[in-house]
C-alpha cells in the first residue's frame, strides 16, 4: 500500500484546487452550487454510494488520507469532477463526523 506523503498530498491539493478554479471559471456554472469556495465534493464508490461535500482543511486530517491512499490506488487522480474514493457512504460520514 502507498503512503500519501506531503509532496503527493501537495500534487493534489493543486490539482483540486486547478480543478475548482477551472470549473468556477466556466460561463455555464461547472461546479454545481452546494460547493462553496474552500470545499470540494467526493463521491463514496460502494454500497448505494453518496456524495458529500467537503472542506479543503480535511485534506490534512490522517482518516481522510487514508481514503485518498485507498483512492489513488484504485482510480488514480485522474478523475474528472467529484473525487471518488473506494468507500461505504457511512466511512465518509464517519470521518466527516469527527470534525
Amino acid at each position: 500500500m502507498g503512503k500519501l506523503r506531503g509532496s503527493s498530498l501537495r500534487e493534489l491539493m493543486r490539482k483540486l484546487e486547478r480543478r475548482l478554479r477551472a470549473r468556477r471559471a466556466k460561463d455555464d456554472g461547472g461546479v454545481p452550487g452546494d460547493v462553496k469556495e474552500g470545499h470540494f465534493s467526493v463521491r463514496a464508490a460502494m454500497g448505494e454510494g453518496r456524495r458529500f461535500i467537503v472542506e479543503l482543511s480535511y485534506l490534512t486530517r490522517p482518516e481522510f488520507l487514508k481514503l485518498l491512499e485507498h483512492a489513488e490506488e484504485e482510480f488514480g487522480f485522474e478523475q474528472e469532477g467529484v473525487l471518488v474514493v473506494p468507500c461505504h457512504p457511512e466511512e465518509v460520514q464517519k470521518i466527516l463526523m469527527k470534525g
